[in-house]
């Protein structure tokens, strides 16, 4: 599977951010997601084992779609994802709570 062109540059334009002696800002990060037609914060979906949905409940990612780890792996592994993304994003448990 190739990248596109618009995707490519997204891409390329976020690793140029992260390459600089500076940290990656929030907003870049949720900008890089928005690109892709993500919209943060992340959130594990309530009805299916490591499934991680965005603000609008639409697929982002399944973490062990094959059913090769317990259903307790795949859970912490898509937990600990969602719980880094949001955090380099500056979401926090209060905003998300809120």
């Amino acid at each position: 599977m190739s990248i596109g062109t618009p995707h490519r540059a997204a891409i390329e334009a976020f690793n140029a951010a992260s390459a600089n002696a500076q940290p990656v800002s929030h907003r870049t990060i949720r900008t890089a997601f928005l690109d892709q037609n993500v919209e943060l914060p992340l959130r594990l979906s309530e009805t299916d084992i490591g499934v991680v949905l965005d603000r609008h409940g639409c697929d982002v990612f399944t973490v062990d779609v094959n059913n090769e780890r317990p259903d307790d792996e795949a859970l912490a592994i898509a937990l600990f994802i969602v719980e880094s993304i949001n955090a380099e994003a500056g979401f926090t448990t209060e905003h998300l709570d809120a």
